[in-house]
Order: C-alpha cells, then structure tokens, then sequence
C-alpha cells in the first residue's frame, strides 16, 4: 500500500481546511487543560491526538504494527511503547501454529496415521 503525494488541487484544499479545524481546536483545548490544572499542557493536548491517530494507522494497515509504524515514520518498538503508554489495546501478534519438527522434516502433515 503506497502513499501517494498529495497533488490533486482538490486534495491540498481538504488538507488545508483539515489543518485550520485542527488549529481552531487548540485553543479551546489548552484553556480546557489548564481550567483543569494540567502542568503538562504539551504532553496532556497531544494525547488527544495522538491516540486516535496510531488507532486509525493500526486499523488501516490490518493491525500489522510494522506496516503502522512505517506508514508513521516510527520504529515498531516505539509505536508498541505508545501504544502501551496511551492504553491502546494491540492486537496480539498471531503466528501460525507450529507443526512438531518431526512431521515438518518428513514433509508428513501432523498427526495420527
């Protein structure tokens, strides 16, 4: 799955009109936080954006952490450490179930004969 640039006249305007409704947003929230007695404006205001953005990039991508981490310019440990820290659930890594090495050697499948 590629990214592709945005180039398209109609595409940069919805960018844009994206980036105005988030910048309209901040002020409101950071009054909200400091009403509240935040002292970490920074880190408390990023988390209401940060959450929803690494759910979205793990939804999109199927729930593979190393595709999300990739499509967010993160490492795959740190999108994890995130993920923990803002109590995001990950989805557990399923790996195939293991065949016992004997019957893998022979080419045999598992089980009784």
């Amino acid at each position: 799955m590629a990214i592709e640039r945005i180039d398209d006249t109609t595409d940069s305007a919805m960018v844009a009109l994206l980036a105005r409704r988030v910048a309209d947003l901040v002020p409101p929230l950071v009054d909200k936080l400091l009403t509240t007695g935040s002292r970490r404006v920074y880190r408390d205001a990023t988390r209401f954006f940060e959450g929803p953005l690494l759910a979205h990039v793990l939804g999109v991508t199927g729930g593979n952490q190393l595709r999300a981490a990739r499509l967010l310019g993160l490492n795959r440990n740190t999108l994890r450490k995130r993920c923990r820290e803002l109590n995001l659930a990950l989805p557990r890594e399923g790996r195939r179930p293991r065949r016992p090495a004997a019957a893998a050697l022979a080419g045999a499948p598992a089980g009784p004969h």
